[in-house]
């Protein structure tokens, strides 16, 4: 074949391959565009919070009003949704189009690095169907897509680099931008320094110092200004409404002192999963005068509210305020006494609690002997370990596609008025309310205190919505006239609960119960401890879904290709697992460079510190991260990437195995793409 034919055959090919690609793009961009979301109205710390900011910018009043969750998060997604309904668009259609456009460039990355075409059809498609995403207004399949965009970005920029040798300032510009989302989107950015690393190291590397420092400083001043632009916008946007230059509150020097301060307190009695117990509490109001104004909500009903929560995860430290919930339970104190009016005011108790603290600790008043590091929820030093033994779990729970989970498109919770707030910002319908069959229990429970609660929880334990109300009790008060609180005794509880799998959950006056679904029952009777609970009636109502059918359609196939991913995960992640370490050992004694494995280790350097993140977010928060998939969804498009970069390694492998003499080692030395330290050869 001449050559000219040859290159006309290989231009009709290119032509299709891009045909195919587009048509793959259109088709993962169907399935997904224009379903209802799951609007979850009453999530005042998560999707309600995010679409109040949101409806605050639309109105043109930046954030709104400073509260004590005004500032709480980084407001890149708000300001995401907002942008999107003002431009008629749908923004959980767009989180889609993002990820959509990062799985193109990642081919055209294995493409420039002079990959086969045909076979980087592989990741790009693996990566395309990818069903680990979520329907709600939460920023976590958001996130994914953009660290998946900034991922893609550096690695074409790398490849960019293998061929041409040098680095375009506009592709620069656009991954100082990437950064700058990723750091205003989330606050635990901390994870992605690894595989960043990873990346710049393969960007910059030259044999030549003098080359690289050179390289350095062409790139880094405009990646610089393409971060500075959007986050020097949010601090002056901050500064201007707020007077607080800076991009969330709970950074602020001042909170973040005193916060470490009082976890650092060690006393004698030592809780799990407690960093901050009741005892501490009442010393460390001994010696500061500014924390003990709010010791009424920290140990009145405010903290009985938040130590409720963990009577229901962990019984050995009920009553207690965990690790996680301090934070939130200290802005809601300062809240309740007004100190949330202005970051100027927060600042100033936070400072006076934390000098007061620091010399409490210096005089011996306070045994501030725990190590603890400070981040948002500091944590203590000597329980690394734990954190280390929560890995496995973490990697088994990845690698098996969350345990089957798939793709989530829930039931809308909250009030009806919210709830039209989230339809129109979305520019898209709602998922109808009660997917799950609801239960409505009354009856009466007894005990020695006022703060009585009755909640349905699902079985297994998981995150659960319901409707719980006290009444007076007239005629309970006439067989128990001993009981000072019996007047307040019949309660109603309404709630969701799938296939009858459900529990009830009973707390008062620091006892708590669980009924299994058999008891559940008209007529049931309970006493345990300080309670005494007896059911008059269990009602079931069956709620059915109506979706239209093309809606339908479109979730019924995701979640096929979902059960295929979960079932062949975790054989190919064995697979990748087992090329990569032949891959390494290519590295170290074979002289083998490959852009691929390059990826790869960006990938694995990723993986392995969201999940390292998780494990400390997981001891400190008390909210148990596994079955909580929207946490794992930014690390899903990591591991796909890794299986697929793997894939194309093995391609490459017999040929860098086969390269053991000294001839062959330094005739790669000559190749031409040596200013770059890993070079793609399939």
């Amino acid at each position: 074949m001449s050559e000219r034919s040859y290159l006309g055959t290989a231009g009709r090919f290119g032509i299709v391959l891009l045909l195919v690609i587009l048509a793959l793009a259109l088709m993962r961009y169907w399935l997904t565009a224009g379903l209802p979301i799951t609007a979850h109205a009453h999530g005042i710390h998560d999707d309600a919070l995010f679409i109040r900011l949101a409806e605050s910018v639309v109105s043109g009043a930046w954030l709104g009003d400073y509260d004590k969750l005004t500032l709480v998060k980084a407001p890149l997604y708000p300001l995401y949704i907002a942008a999107n309904y003002l431009l008629g668009l749908q923004f959980k259609t767009m989180e889609h189009a993002i990820y959509i456009v990062a799985c193109v460039i990642i081919y055209l990355a294995l493409v420039k690095a002079r990959v086969n075409p045909f076979l980087a059809f592989v990741p790009f498609i693996l990566l395309l169907f990818n069903p680990y995403h979520h329907s709600s207004v939460e920023r976590g399949w958001f996130y994914a897509a953009l660290v998946l965009l900034v991922i893609a970005g550096i690695y074409y920029m790398i490849s960019m680099r293998s061929v041409s040798g040098s680095i375009r300032s506009s592709h620069s510009f656009l991954l100082g931008l990437g950064l700058a989302s990723l750091y205003l989107s989330r606050e635990e950015t901390i994870w992605l320094y690894p595989p960043l690393l990873v990346a710049f190291a393969l960007l910059f590397y030259q044999p030549d110092r003098y080359k690289i420092v050179q390289s350095m400083s062409r790139v880094l001043p405009i990646l610089l200004l393409g971060m500075a632009i959007p986050i020097a916008a949010v601090l002056s946007a901050n500064y201007v409404k707020y007077g607080h230059f800076g991009i969330k509150d709970s950074a602020v020097k001042e909170f973040k002192a005193a916060f470490k301060l009082m976890k650092s307190v060690r006393t004698n009695e030592e809780r799990p999963f407690v960093d901050v117990t009741h005892e501490s509490l009442d010393q460390m109001f001994t010696v500061s005068p500014a924390l003990a104004r709010f010791q009424h909500h920290l140990q009145g009903g405010l903290g009985r509210q938040w130590g409720g929560l963990m009577c229901k995860r962990h019984a050995e430290a009920c009553n207690e305020i965990g690790g996680g919930y301090i934070f939130w339970a200290l802005r809601d104190a300062l809240a309740a006494e007004g100190y949330y009016q202005s970051p100027q005011k927060m600042k100033s108790v936070y400072d006076e609690i934390s000098k007061q603290l620091r010399q409490g600790c210096s005089s011996g008043q306070l045994d501030c002997s725990r190590t603890v590091w400070p981040l948002r929820y500091p944590i203590r030093m000597e329980r690394i370990d734990d954190y280390l033994a929560k890995l496995p779990l973490f990697a088994s729970y990845m690698v098996s596609g969350l345990h089957g989970r798939l793709p989530g498109y829930g039931a809308a919770h909250g009030p009806e008025e919210r709830l039209e707030v989230f339809k129109k910002l979305s520019n898209a319908s709602i998922r109808p309310k009660a997917q799950q069959d609801q239960y409505s229990v009354s009856g009466w429970l007894i005990s020695d205190s006022q703060e009585k609660y009755v909640a349905i929880v699902p079985r297994p334990f998981a995150a659960y919505s319901n409707r719980f109300s006290l009444q007076s009790s007239r005629d309970v008060q006439r067989h128990f006239s001993d009981n000072a609180d019996s007047g307040l005794s019949r309660f109603n509880v309404k709630g969701p609960c799938k296939g009858g799998q459900c529990e009830l959950l009973i707390m008062s006056g620091g006892e708590y119960a669980k009924l299994d679904q058999e008891l559940i029952r008209a007529g049931a009777d309970l006493k345990r401890g300080g309670l005494h609970l007896h059911i008059d009636s269990v009602k079931q109502v069956e709620n059915k879904q109506q979706l239209v059918w093309v809606d339908q359609v479109k979730i019924d196939v995701f979640k096929k290709i979902g059960a295929l991913y979960n079932h062949l995960l975790v054989y190919l992640s064995l697979f990748a697992t087992m090329v990569f370490a032949i891959a390494c050992f290519a590295f170290l004694f074979r002289n083998y460079r490959s852009l691929l494995l390059g990826g790869a280790l960006m990938a694995v350097f990723g993986i392995a510190a969201r999940l390292g993140v998780l494990a400390l977010f997981d001891d400190f928060t008390q909210s148990p991260v596994v079955g909580q998939f929207r946490h794992f969804i930014p690390v899903m498009p990591l591991l796909l990437l890794y299986i697929g970069l793997n894939f194309l390694i093995l391609f490459e492998l017999p040929a860098a195995l086969r390269r053991s003499t000294k001839t062959g080692v330094q005739s790669e030395a000559s190749d031409p793409g040596d200013s770059t330290f890993f070079r793609s050869q399939i």
